[in-house]
Order: structure tokens, then C-alpha cells, then sequence
């Protein structure tokens, strides 16, 4: 066997194994997945059936702790739900070289001349940091698009790639995980409030005893650990968006200047959108288009994207193409 052969069949057998990884962390994923919407279901039987209906004696209350309850639940799940079920943005066609400069990028090895057709064929696509190439998706990468090597695609805006998801976090859906966590946040608090005071009842003997003591203290136990858990990881992401930076920049980056940083209130226009009623629910109301960003020295390109409805990432492509024109001419 020849020298070459050999490669070819190293390199053949480096992508099965891969690819054999990215299988079994998907598979991994979904089983999280389903791990994690089960203990949602337990909590809910917990809370609901053994707190309200068998422990809590007042209507009132019952009522009052039953209407919040599935307020938050409800929104958690949406949020939730649409993070994971929300396919990531990815580069559109334009972003992909043709075959013939595609064959030409492959062929050769020099930094400089790689470089340069590079820049060649992204002359029209208005990318303003350095131009990127995906040797495995075949794009030229948009700025702020990064590849995940678990779902094996580039992503815009990438922001992680996360197991309790099954799904990468980026441009399409960073808003429905923000709101995910923040209700699960405000959700795992209230639901600890109230099993905690019911376990105070239990251990003064002002409730008598019953089978319900149990699953509440493990109820008041589970939801006070995700709070924690919870809190700290909005806190670390509502940070990064005021920031406007995700944390694989933050992680990769070099420089001490974010460009990107346009203030903390434009920052979140950028993930929420502009009109306000759409804040804080899971429906798709970031600006612009995934694939070009304002930048710090230019904040006046935001007011150009506030004219933009909240609409999916197609269907603000084609009104930023009309925008575009319309300054032209």
C-alpha cells in the first residue's frame, strides 16, 4: 500500500470517527432532552396535584398559587420549545462560491494566495472583519458565523452549542434562550417559595403529616438548586448581551475592543427588537439579517435596522435588500 493510500485511508477514518462522536453527542443530546422534560412533567404533578389540590387548604390560595404557576410553566415551555424546535440560521446561497472557485481556493496551499481569492470572491458580500473560509460547509463564513462541529453546520451568530437543547443557540433563537431561562428562572423561585412554605408548615405541625410531605421537600429541593443554577447562567448571558457579544467571542477574543458594542440599550434592541409588546414572548423580533451587524463606529446603522419588522431571517433579508436600494437610489 502506497504512501498515499495510506493517507487517504487515515483521513477516511479520522471523518467515521467524527462523525461517530457527533452521532453519539446527538444521541446523548436527545436523551437529556427527554430526561429534562420528564422531570418538568414530575414537578408539575408535584406542585399542581400533591402542593395545591392535597396540601393547601384556603380556595384562595389554591387559586392564587395555581393561576402563577401555569403563567410561568407556560411561558417556560414556549420559550423552551421554540429554542430547541427553531432550526439554527445558517449562511445563505450567496455565500457559497461557485465550483470553479471553490476548485480553485482547494488547490492551493499559499497563505497569500488563499487570501486573495478569498477576498476575490467576497468583494459584493460586505463582509467587514476578515473573510473566513469553511473548508467542511463550503461557505465563505459571514461575520460572527462560526461552525459547530456537533451539528456539524455553520451557524449565524453563533453562540453555543448546548446539550439541554439538542439545537445550537445562535442568531435564530438567542432571544427564545434568554426567555427560556429567565422564565425558568423566575418559575424554579416561585415554585420554591411556595414548597418551602409549605414544608414550614409540615415541620411546626401546623399541617398534619400526609404522604404529599415528602414530594414537596424534594420539590423545595430540586427547584432551589435550579434556581441557583438558573440564575447564574442568565446572569452570565444578560451580561453577554448588553455586551453584544456572544460567548464564543467572548471565549475566542483576542482584542480588548468589541465593535460590535453599539450601548447597553441598543445591544438589546439588537436581540429583542424594537417594539416592546413582543419583548417577552418567543416570537422572532431581533433586528436584522444574521449575516451583517452595525458596528461601534457606525451606531447609526441600528436606526436603519429599526425599520426593519420583526419578522424570521428570511423575510428580513428581503426588506433589508429593499432598504438598501431605496438608500442607493
Amino acid at each position: 500500500m502506497s504512501n498515499e493510500e495510506k493517507d487517504t485511508k487515515i483521513t477516511i477514518n479520522e471523518k467515521e470517527e467524527e462523525e461517530y462522536q457527533r452521532s453519539c453527542m446527538r444521541k446523548i443530546s436527545r436523551i437529556v432532552v427527554l430526561l429534562l422534560i420528564g422531570l418538568l412533567a414530575t414537578c408539575y404533578y408535584i406542585f399542581v396535584v400533591e402542593l395545591c389540590i392535597f396540601t393547601v387548604q384556603l380556595l384562595e390560595a389554591k387559586v392564587t398559587f395555581l393561576v402563577i404557576f401555569h403563567l410561568l410553566f407556560l411561558l417556560c415551555v414556549w420559550c423552551y420549545l421554540r429554542t430547541v424546535m427553531t432550526p439554527p440560521a445558517v449562511p445563505p446561497e450567496k455565500f457559497r462560491p461557485s465550483e470553479a472557485d471553490k476548485q480553485l481556493y482547494l488547490s492551493d496551499e499559499r497563505p497569500q494566495v488563499l487570501q486573495e481569492i478569498l477576498i476575490r470572491m467576497a468583494k459584493d458580500l460586505h463582509i467587514k472583519k476578515a473573510v473566513r473560509y469553511c473548508t467542511t460547509c463550503h461557505v465563505i463564513k459571514p461575520d460572527r458565523c462560526h461552525h459547530c462541529p456537533v451539528c456539524n453546520v455553520c451557524i449565524l451568530k453563533l453562540d453555543h452549542h448546548c446539550g439541554f437543547l439538542n439545537n445550537c443557540v445562535g442568531f435564530s433563537n438567542y432571544k427564545f434562550f434568554l426567555l427560556a431561562v429567565m422564565y425558568g428562572v423566575l418559575l424554579c423561585i416561585f415554585t420554591s417559595a411556595v414548597s418551602l412554605y409549605c414544608s414550614i408548615l409540615f415541620w411546626t405541625h401546623q399541617l398534619p403529616n400526609s404522604p404529599s410531605k415528602v414530594p414537596i421537600i424534594v420539590l423545595f429541593s430540586l427547584t432551589t438548586f435550579f434556581a441557583i443554577m438558573l440564575f447564574r447562567l442568565f446572569l452570565d448571558h444578560f451580561e453577554l448581551a448588553l455586551r453584544n457579544i456572544t460567548d464564543r467571542e467572548d471565549s475566542d477574543n483576542t482584542e480588548e475592543f468589541n465593535p460590535y458594542n453599539l450601548g447597553f440599550s441598543k445591544n438589546l434592541r439588537e436581540v429583542f427588537g424594537n417594539e416592546k409588546k413582543y419583548w417577552f414572548l418567543p416570537i422572532f423580533s431581533s433586528l436584522g439579517d444574521g449575516v451583517s451587524f452595525p458596528m461601534g463606529e457606525a451606531t447609526m446603522d441600528i436606526e436603519k435596522n429599526a425599520a426593519i419588522a420583526a419578522k424570521p431571517p428570511s423575510e428580513s433579508n428581503s426588506q433589508l435588500l429593499e432598504v438598501k436600494t431605496t438608500q442607493k437610489s
